[in-house]
């Protein structure tokens, strides 16, 4: 039964704190009502989260009665952070944010991948970096996520990244023993892909509140897209939901790294965009670089990058028939390019034809080159928030993007059933829907 309370007490914790996040300036009395639970209860779980830094208290809010007023609450910005890192095709790029997202540190840098060792390693060192950056200004780090550029599976195998050439690669695991080696021994890792990663980002972190369906289309060395659908990450049947750049687009094309002909990522990837633009298979052009000649006024690039969106808004019109998403988000390396997007979306708008039934916003997103990393930061903040979902799929994944405004006293009931099943199945595992694949 002492399970059973721990868990009890993780999950109305982190509910007040959800509440919390979803409305900020909520008083002790309002969390009561909302969680389903006595006032001196919240009381005591406030406390404790203000304690902790997860919360602080504001200002009061007066309503002209007599007494004491109460003081409302919101997610404290200054004491907890949250690491996120991308390993790009051409470069890495390691963050740190607060509880909203805000970033607290940065660093990107251009990097070839010529040894996995190598690239784990150095990916261990910049997490490094951003953590003693944020424990100078006496933060606490809950965790890094880590967003891969590839497939990867629900047992947090990067099962295939082709445009640098791994497979079948325990990243994590790998990860953790570098971090080990530099003595960051209880940083807790989460595994994603940068597609996935992306997506959350715009989820967790949005500028407004939660949309229920969105798409984010990651645009670089591949294409891919995170999936989020009822507030939840779709990662389907093997976890490799969204790996729009191997959907055919031209059958009998040219062939793919993943061996398929007529992808879409033979179509509108940097690779393409770089050799259609100078003949050349390589050296394959930086973004930046590719920048820079549009600004220039190369007429040939100019072509090819329109020619690239109008293949781009035929993936977004097969995205809006099939998910029929409420957003779809363009991001990722190659949405710099002036002209792409633009393209795009008239070419979506032509492909929808005179009764567009379907309707979906598209914008670009809002956290730049940093979204992946970004996101994955999240992906840390959401499996912290939804510890049931987390014990349902066996301590080990993240859980589904669950987002209540009431009926949590059911949550508190399906909790108590979950830890005691999980007492009793002693070391058994439950697999379940989730963000990634944390390893300790």
């Amino acid at each position: 039964m002492a399970g059973s309370q721990r868990m009890l007490k993780r999950l109305n914790r982190m509910a007040i704190v959800r509440h919390v996040k979803a409305r900020s300036g909520l008083v002790r009395g309002e969390l009561a009502g909302l969680v389903g639970l006595a006032d001196s209860t919240v009381s005591v779980l406030v406390n404790e989260l203000i304690a902790e830094g997860w919360l602080r208290q504001a200002g009061s809010r007066g309503n002209g009665a007599p007494g004491r007023r109460p003081r409302h609450l919101e997610l404290d910005p200054t004491r907890l952070a949250l690491l996120g890192a991308e390993v790009g095709d051409d470069y890495l790029n390691v963050v740190a944010c607060g509880l909203q997202g805000e970033l607290l540190f940065s660093r990107m840098l251009d990097y070839r991948h010529t040894d996995l060792g190598a690239s784990v390693r150095e990916v261990a060192g910049l997490i490094v970096e951003a953590r003693a950056a944020v424990a100078a200004g006496k933060r606490r780090a809950l965790g890094v996520g880590v967003g891969l550029p590839g497939m990867v599976g629900t047992d947090g195998l990067l099962r295939l990244a082709p445009n640098i050439g791994w497979r079948d690669v325990p990243f994590g695991q790998r990860l953790v023993a570098a971090l080990r080696d530099r003595r960051c021994i209880d940083l807790p890792v989460t595994v994603l892909n940068d597609a996935n990663a992306a997506a959350l980002s715009e989820h967790v972190f949005g500028a407004g509140p939660a949309v229920g369906s969105l798409v984010f289309l990651s645009l670089g060395y591949g294409v891919g897209a995170g999936i989020v659908l009822d507030d939840r990450l779709h990662l389907g049947h093997d976890g490799l939901a969204g790996e729009v750049g191997h959907t055919i687009l031209k059958p009998g094309g040219e062939r793919c790294a993943c061996g398929r002909r007529g992808c879409a990522e033979t179509l509108l990837s940097q690779k393409v965009i770089s050799r259609l633009a100078t003949g050349r298979e390589e050296p394959v052009l930086h973004v930046a670089e590719l920048v820079e000649r549009l600004e220039q006024g190369d007429a040939t690039l100019r072509q090819v990058v329109r020619e690239a969106g109008e293949h781009l808004g035929l993936v977004l019109q097969n995205l809006v028939v099939t998910v029929n998403p409420e957003v779809l988000i363009l991001g990722g390396p190659l949405s710099r390019l002036q002209g792409l997007v633009d393209a795009a979306v008239e070419s979506l708008a032509r492909l929808s034809g005179e009764l567009p039934y379907h309707h979906a916003e598209v914008r670009v997103c809002r956290f730049g080159l940093d979204a992946a990393a970004v996101g994955a930061a999240g992906s840390v903040l959401h499996q912290a928030l939804h510890p049931l979902a987390q014990s349902q799929a066996g301590g080990d994944t993240g859980g589904p993007l669950d987002r209540r405004e009431e009926g949590e006293s059911a949550e508190t009931k399906a909790a108590l059933e979950v830890a005691n099943a999980m007492q009793e199945a002693g070391s058994s595992q439950h697999r379940g829907a989730g963000h990634g694949r944390t390893i300790r």
